[in-house]
């Protein structure tokens, strides 16, 4: 559904419904968001009411959200460093420089291994700004960054990097040393994964206004938010290591069809609260059989 059948994408359907909850809470922070409008888009994605209630009991818990009220919800400031994160896919092309040959290094070999949930944060903060493991305690990125070290620091550490990691600037590798820290990255297979998902995306935009409603609401958000995934997870390696080209081409159209998917979702969510649920109804809210497309609902308020 996510994807044109002639597009060479598959979109993963792996999507959650704690996920989909914390996306809405993101899209929405800082201000609240109504259960009724997280339960109106997992409707969509054919989530139940209990899944969706479910999830955001469980962000709660989490302290990734905070119930502010009856069926009010809004992220919670623990979720702010991954929320900016997560908002910065539009600035990619502007986050590097060009590279001297030097590297950046997280020591981490102090780190103790017992905390699980701590190691598993602090490592995914090292992937989420693109280093890898180039021998036991020490992981590498190129220094590309616009970021100074101690900048990249304090990045690291409010996406979890642990207290104990050392970040430090590396120079001069020995040239078994820079051999393999240059093939850490599987460049290939981002480069394909760019081309598809850009691919894909021009695809969908294409016949968008053609599918009714509910199903492209679904599928803007599933597919937009692979791109997002794809292009934050993005390691911006330098043009020695990886061409930036096909990045950018991919947050081009990422942004055109984010307009797109922001327009139909504005008329998905206002379909829902005029159609509403039945009081007392436990099943979940759908707009219903024979829906019609986005562009016969334009038309029909443009009369």
């Amino acid at each position: 559904m996510a994807a044109d059948a002639n597009s060479r994408y598959e979109v993963p359907r792996g999507l959650s419904a704690k996920a989909l909850a914390l996306d809405f809470l993101s899209m929405r922070a800082p201000r609240e968001i109504s259960a009724q409008g997280v339960l109106a888009a997992g409707a969509a994605l054919k989530f139940s009411e209990q899944n969706i209630r479910m999830a955001l009991t469980r962000l709660v818990e989490e302290r990734a959200a905070i119930n502010t009220g009856r069926g009010r919800y809004r992220l919670s400031p623990s979720g702010e460093a991954m929320r900016r994160e997560v908002r910065k896919w539009r600035e990619v092309a502007v986050l590097t420089r060009p590279w001297t040959g030097d590297w950046i290094g997280v020591y981490d070999s102090p780190v103790a291994r017992s905390d699980r949930a701590g190691l598993r944060r602090h490592e995914q903060a090292m992937r989420l700004r693109g280093l890898r493991e180039l021998v036991p305690g020490l992981w590498i990125r190129p220094a590309n960054l616009r970021a100074s070290i101690a900048e990249l620091r304090e990045q690291l550490q409010a996406l979890g990097l642990h207290p104990d990691a050392l970040v430090v600037g590396l120079s001069d590798l020995d040239p078994r040393a820079r051999a393999k820290a240059a093939s850490l990255w599987d460049t290939a297979s981002m480069l394909a994964s760019c081309r598809a998902l850009t691919e894909a995306l021009i695809a969908s935009k294409r016949r968008l206004d053609r599918v009714a409603l509910e199903a492209a609401a679904a599928e803007t958000l599933i597919l937009g938010r692979e791109a997002i995934r794809r292009i934050n997870l993005d390691p911006l390696l330098p043009d020695e290591l990886m061409p930036e080209r096909p990045l950018r081409e991919l947050v081009r159209a990422m942004i055109e069809y984010d307009h797109d998917g922001r327009r139909i979702w504005r008329y998905f969510m206002l379909q829902a609260e005029r159609v509403g649920r039945p009081r007392g109804s436990a099943r979940p809210m759908v707009i219903g059989k024979g829906q019609r497309t986005l562009a016969e609902l334009v038309l029909r308020d443009r009369r």
